[in-house]
């Protein structure tokens, strides 16, 4: 769906050149901006998600409790330094659980790389997503694809993170992609984190999540919806999601918070900071199934997802 891309023409960039010239400083800085925006959210590209999902489909498991859970993360990580973040970690949590009968007590990682901020570099803004992934039933050891749930919200972060650093986004606050490990089994990573963010506490502006972001079965985009769920302190963010969700998408919006809990947004605001979460607004008939698959997802629908976090992103930065 080619077409897709004509909403954003060299018409709007042509009108805010426009208007580069005949408005005050102010307006002017306004509008700088706003271009600068329009041309990261034109670089989002649906190819690119498909290519990290693919990868991540590849892998063949990654579920939490395999012998391969290091070599994940550190894959993720190596896939951070390659889009030019040197500087990308893996953290350690411990995950002590019970299942299918059996104790587990065992290293899980999350996967980190950032923007430094030029302002305000002690003030830091999140993108996240999981990428464990789980069968309801089977055998998780061996093959879980988890194309959609949820190589789609890390192929997210990843997407943003190309975008900023190949347009060399330089952001007021400090700016962290993280792949988070274990939700599938309790949030666990993002619990970690969120409970105690190294030195970070009380200075998180937000935290945006992304899981689920690819299923749309329809060809026709415009009955395509997002559903931006916002927690009792974010109401305000996610009025500001909705705006870049007009300005800069073709997607119609909806917020229903049904899954407020069972992602890794949630323990970010039982710990008292702002955050959202992103979805699709249909019910994924193949989630924690083998049925996960690259085939099954809408790459064109996902990459208007995630133009919406990079937007809110850099519009608040």
């Amino acid at each position: 769906m080619k077409y897709l891309n004509t909403f954003y023409c060299p018409l709007t960039f042509l009108l805010i050149i426009f208007l580069l010239t005949n408005c005050t400083k102010e307006d002017h800085e306004k509008l700088r901006k706003e271009a600068f925006i329009l041309k990261l959210v034109n670089d989002i590209n649906a190819d690119s998600l498909k290519s990290d999902v693919i990868w991540l489909q590849n892998m063949g498991t990654r579920f939490a409790f395999t012998d391969n859970r290091r070599s994940v993360a550190q894959k993720i990580k190596d896939r951070f330094i390659q889009i030019g973040f040197p500087d990308a970690e893996i953290d350690s949590f411990l995950v002590t659980k019970t299942y299918r009968d059996v104790l587990y007590e065992q290293w899980n990682y999350n996967i980190i790389a950032v923007i430094s901020g030029t302002q305000y570099p002690d003030s830091l803004c999140i993108i996240g997503g999981h990428y464990d992934n789980i069968l309801g039933t089977g055998d998780p050891f061996t093959i879980v694809p988890g194309a959609n749930d949820n190589a789609s919200g890390v192929a997210a972060a990843l997407e943003i993170a190309r975008v900023m650093k190949k347009n060399n986004f330089a952001p007021e606050s400090k700016i962290m992609f993280i792949a988070f490990g274990a939700e599938e089994l309790g949030l666990w990573g993002s619990k970690d984190f969120a409970a105690s963010p190294d030195g970070f506490s009380q200075k998180i502006r937000f935290m945006l999540n992304n899981d689920m972001i690819a299923y749309e079965p329809a060809d026709d985009p415009s009955g395509w919806c997002v559903n931006i769920i916002d927690y009792d302190n974010s109401h305000n963010l996610r009025a500001d999601a909705e705006k870049m969700c007009t300005r800069y998408t073709f997607l119609n919006y909806k917020n229903d918070n049904t899954s407020s809990s069972r992602s890794d947004s949630y323990p970010f605001f039982t710990n008292g900071y702002k955050a959202l979460f992103f979805a699709s607004d249909k019910v994924d008939q193949n989630y924690h199934t083998l049925n996960d698959l690259l085939e099954n997802c809408n790459f064109d629908y996902c990459r208007e997802i995630v133009r919406i976090s990079c937007a809110l992103l850099a519009d608040k930065n």
